[in-house]
């Protein structure tokens, strides 16, 4: 391989490197990001918001979902709920619209254990708990 050919693949990989870093820097954003640039900002209380959309639930589920993909996501009568590597993502019918509310992971167990705890965990360090009775499989 001439010096020549070894350079224009060095300065290709460079490229590649440099798009990388700035899509990770300015593109993309996290679902916080997301969602403040998205939705209407109605309150917030530490790292827990509450945004308000028009849109019914299941069309801003879909949006959200195809904007910033979850690494789950429960449905239950009352809401959807998308879990992220940080934060769990709720949105509840508000009237004709919708309330979504975005909580860090530990406040969003807590606050929707009834809806994502028996498919999620609890979020606690407690999980792995298999009980101190007598039985097999321990």
């Amino acid at each position: 391989m001439s010096l020549r050919t070894k350079l224009l693949i060095a300065g290709a990989l460079g490229g590649v490197g440099l798009i990388v870093l700035l899509f990770a820097i300015f593109g993309g954003g996290g679902i916080r990001s997301y969602l403040d640039d998205n939705f209407r900002r109605q309150s917030a209380s530490g790292n827990s918001i509450v945004y308000t959309s028009t849109a019914k639930p299941k069309a801003v589920y879909e949006q959200i979902r195809s904007a910033r993909p979850p690494a789950d996501t429960q449905f239950d009568p009352s809401g959807y709920f998308l879990r992220y590597s940080d934060d769990i993502v709720a949105i509840t019918s508000n009237g004709t619209g919708s309330k979504i509310y975005v909580d860090d992971e530990r406040r969003g167990y807590s606050h929707w254990l009834l809806f994502v705890g028996g498919v999620w965990g609890t979020g606690g360090s407690g999980d792995n708990f298999r009980g101190g009775g007598p039985g097999g499989g321990k």
